[in-house]
């Protein structure tokens, strides 16, 4: 049974390096199919509105974080085989403590506060493969931590008059990303979109409740771009720049093509301004020694003719 399980894992990891294997063929080959021999125009360099690429790092899949394992192991809660009373309450305690995680993920009674119970989940920010208006490469912020929507607004204020913690646990978890997925919106924006969008900069937490953004055991990261990322307020953030919306509807702001080439491109496709082009060439090795030597013979001059 064990090596049939074996088995089965090792051709589905073999099947899916085959599947993104064959998305990035049909990307490839639709922008060249449609691309032909048409010049270039404008300042549009795309070939079609297909993102050119598969997004790097941590691609199509989003992030590695696994919840089991960022979940604290009954050792790091003190709970060990014991027949003091100290063992038997620490029993206890972890008793409510996988409770609380898998229900509020913060603690509900006398009995688990102090402990260090977080909702478990990761933020963080996907590159859709997509260029924004301006140039810069357009990201999609994932909101893997729960916030306590699941059952509603009603719900929810239900329970902060019982003097009860949101539903940020596991299996509320579990439904917030079932409704994300359901979610018809992103799908249908992709089908009929222009697929010339517009953007605007946002600046997002990312990483999980505890304040990481990799694992503590493996150092595997779990966010993408982590040069961009800051540590302020006790948590990491970035900024990335994402979807515009429309603030009366919170339709996604898509534009004609011709209004997408006639955009300036001020920004790299890493974000950063290009503005800072002029005075970081100005600041070259070779443009500084250049100075150096007008500079010099300059100077030589003006002596020589005094």
């Amino acid at each position: 049974m064990e090596q049939t399980v074996i088995q089965f894992y090792y051709i589905l990891l073999i099947e899916t390096r085959h599947t993104m294997s064959f998305v990035q063929n049909l990307v490839n080959d639709t922008n060249n199919s449609l691309r032909g021999n048409k010049p270039q125009q404008g300042s549009e360099t795309r070939t079609s509105i297909l993102p050119s690429a598969v997004p790097t790092e941590l691609g199509f899949f989003g992030s590695p974080y696994n919840p089991a394992d960022a979940m604290k192991t009954p050792l790091q809660l003190n709970v060990k085989v014991g027949s003091s009373i100290g063992d038997v309450v620490n029993a206890v305690k972890g008793v409510g403590f996988y409770t609380d995680q898998i229900g509020f993920g913060a603690p509900s009674t006398g009995l688990t506060n102090g402990m260090p119970l977080q909702p478990l989940g990761v933020n963080y920010f996907l590159n859709t493969g997509a260029i924004c208006s301006n140039g810069a490469q357009m990201w999609e912020y994932i909101q893997g931590i729960p916030d306590g929507s699941a059952l509603g607004e009603k719900m929810k204020s239900t329970m902060a008059q019982m003097g009860l913690p949101p539903l940020k646990g596991l299996a509320p978890g579990m439904i917030e990303d079932m409704k994300r997925a359901l979610d018809p919106g992103p799908l249908i924006t992709s089908v009929f979109g222009s697929g010339y969008p517009q953007c605007r900069l946002v600046e997002q937490e990312v990483g999980d409740a505890y304040g990481r953004i990799q694992d503590p055991d493996t150092g595997e990261l779990w966010i993408s771009d982590k040069g961009s990322a800051y540590f302020s307020g006790g948590k990491w953030k970035q900024r990335k720049w994402v979807q515009d919306v429309n603030p009366k509807t919170g339709a996604p702001v898509l534009l004609s093509r011709d209004e997408w080439v006639a955009t300036s491109k001020t920004h790299r496709p890493d974000g950063r301004p290009k503005q800072r082009e002029g005075f970081e060439t100005f600041q070259s090795p070779y443009v500084i020694v250049a100075l150096g030597v007008i500079c010099f013979l300059t100077f030589s001059m003006i002596r020589h003719r005094k």
